[in-house]
């Protein structure tokens, strides 16, 4: 059987919730970016692929949030008798807001390395026939309007190898 597409994304979203995963990497990184001793809020990991306008309007979205999605699928048949053999370029996408300007790309910039790390962490096979690669890229986008009148996002795109008979 070949892959469904939910199913990779799913593999992303389990290593980012797992125990060893976000909670863990942001614990780790408190020292590094905190001054404080309050923890900042535990961003949940959802799967959707959703404008943060169309979605403040439809549920009144909760800030910080990590949403994983795919991006892209490229067949690349590599392999002979292989149904499916490719790659899935899966996002995720963090998005953090706030009433001032003051600490919010900080925040921002604490939560994207906390997903490289579960990433990094966590290169190689994810399940049977999806292997994570070493390779990913951030994008940081500039402060915005929007969430609690300030709204910053990045994306960490990241590849998983599907080989399926």
């Amino acid at each position: 059987m070949t892959f469904t597409t939910r199913e990779v994304v799913e593999a992303v979203q389990e290593l980012l919730e797992s125990d060893g995963g976000l909670p863990a990497s942001l614990e780790a990184l408190k020292r590094e970016y905190i001054r404080e001793e309050r923890l900042p809020e535990y961003a949940p990991v959802v799967v959707s692929n959703i404008p943060a306008e169309m979605q403040e309007r439809a549920w009144g979205l909760k800030y910080p949030v990590v949403q994983v999605y795919a991006e892209r699928i490229e067949s690349r048949p590599a392999e002979r008798l292989r149904r499916f053999s490719g790659r899935v370029r899966v996002v995720a996408e963090i998005r953090v807001s706030g009433d001032r300007l003051n600490g919010l790309t900080e925040r921002l910039h604490y939560y994207v390395d906390a997903v490289r790390d579960v990433l990094e962490k966590n290169v190689g096979c994810v399940r049977e026939g999806l292997y994570l690669l070493q390779e990913y890229d951030v994008q940081l986008e500039p402060v915005k309007k929007g969430g609690q009148n300030f709204l910053q996002t990045a994306r960490i795109g990241c590849v998983v190898m599907v080989n399926r008979g």
